[in-house]
């Protein structure tokens, strides 16, 4: 296993909110005040430390004794080369801080130095055990492609996967109602036409659109408030009640299908592209997307290690603990990798409850989770930490895969980047034990 606690250098320095530009290579953050522990920085990292430091520090002459905390911070996964700048909130994940005695004789000009190099002493001796074995796929680091906005060819009419025929003689004012069928209007090029979206989707372009639902639950009222031409769900979408109400209120309401494997991805922006009028732009996309996973198809070949993975979907706010198997949707992408879905592999359907004695017989190499799943059970100690869990040798190298909970299972223009990426990931942790 690499050991990540080693080879840090210096991206910036935050003083009471100030920040220095340093190289810009991976990583600490060092924070000389609690206070300014709430205003974003700016790195370019692919494992970063955020270290804060109690305020008095840079207010004392001469500084006797104080407390450095190393804090995981989940940025980017993706090489440094390309990661990118990832603006990070520092302090929002502030749990499980490894406090380390620092004693210091310097004049306040020496303080920010002398906090650098106890930090990268601290990573070097094991206190960051907590962020050893982890990677994470955030979908700030997968732009959607685009396709040129095409002129809608209208009226259409479309029947939908609930066998309703559906007409459309307007695409101005469209509502989504889904994660992956934002992604695939936006990609369609008609991102601008976009007025409205479910709490489910998370797209930042998409951040200012109103959002009309509680989940897939929606509201009628708040859904015709915006006069909406075209709105756009899948077979999860309800109550069946408002979608009567919209259909009565003469609303077109297209409910697409589910996918939750590689060759049902088409035929959904298919019907979605043809539905708006711009089939070209659907035939595009779908080209475009194929291609993106064929070719990740290819490289998987390169890869010669089959680790065994356990999707696993939690959230503990809600006490729901799921090993997923056969038509997670999870199982297909593992599959693609060349990596072993153990949870298919045992003949489970799509999602088990999680037991001890399950996850203990399945013994994966490496936890695959969703990012708000890892954050709602306390971070990877807290993961690590559920009932056999521990004992299965995934816990004991501390391999974990956390993906943004919008990208896993959207099944949409990002997925053949997705498959290469953790294809990558999992033939490392692999290299790595």
């Amino acid at each position: 296993m690499v050991n990540r606690g080693f080879g840090f250098a210096v991206v910036g320095i935050v003083v009471t909110g100030v920040v220095v530009e340093v190289e810009p290579t991976s990583g600490i953050v060092v924070v000389v005040d609690v206070d300014a522990a709430t205003d974003a920085v700016v790195v370019d990292s692919a494992t970063v430390t955020v270290v804060v430091v109690d305020s008095t520090v840079a207010e004392a002459d001469d500084v006797t004794e104080t407390s450095l905390s190393l804090v995981p911070h989940p940025v980017s996964a993706r090489t440094t080369a390309v990661a990118g700048n990832q603006r990070l909130t520092v302090g929002v994940r502030r749990l499980r801080p490894v406090l380390i005695p620092l004693r210091a004789m310097l004049r306040r000009t020496l303080v920010v130095g002398s906090l650098i190099i106890m930090a990268l002493v601290g990573c070097s001796d094991g206190t960051q055990q907590s962020e050893v074995g982890a990677r994470f796929i955030l979908s700030q680091d997968f732009p959607l492609p685009t396709i040129e906005p095409e002129t809608p060819a209208l009226p259409t009419t479309t029947t939908g996967a609930d066998g309703v025929v559906v007409e459309v003689t307007d695409t101005s004012r469209i509502i989504v109602l889904n994660e992956a069928i934002a992604e695939i209007v936006v990609s369609l090029g008609m991102k601008d036409s976009i007025i409205g979206r479910d709490a489910t989707t998370t797209l930042a372009s998409l951040a200012d659109v109103t959002e009309v639902s509680n989940g897939h639950d929606i509201s009628a009222e708040s859904v015709l408030a915006l006069r909406p031409s075209v709105v756009i769900g899948d077979t999860r979408t309800g109550p069946p009640e408002a979608l009567q109400q919209l259909r009565g209120a003469g609303v077109a309401v297209l409910i697409a299908p589910e996918v939750w494997t590689l060759s049902e991805l088409p035929s959904r922006v298919e019907m979605i592209s043809n539905a708006l009028g711009i089939p070209q732009a659907g035939e595009d996309l779908v080209n475009l997307t194929q291609r993106a996973i064929d070719d990740a198809l290819k490289n998987v070949g390169a890869y010669a290690s089959t680790p065994r993975v356990a999707f696993l979907y939690v959230r503990g706010t809600a006490s729901v603990y799921l090993l997923g198997g056969s038509g997670s949707g999870a199982d297909e992408l593992v599959a693609a990798t060349g990596a072993i879905d153990v949870g298919a592999l045992n003949g489970l359907s799509a999602f088990t409850p999680l037991t001890a004695e399950a996850i203990v017989q399945s013994d994966p190499d490496v936890l695959l989770v969703m990012t708000r799943g890892l954050d709602s059970v306390g971070g990877i100690d807290g993961l690590l930490a559920l009932p056999g869990v521990s004992s299965t040798r995934a816990a004991a190298a501390r391999a974990v895969i956390a993906v943004d909970d919008d990208l896993l299972l959207s099944f949409g223009p990002r997925t053949g980047a997705l498959i290469a990426r953790l294809a990558e990931i999992l033939d490392t942790f692999s290299s790595d034990t």
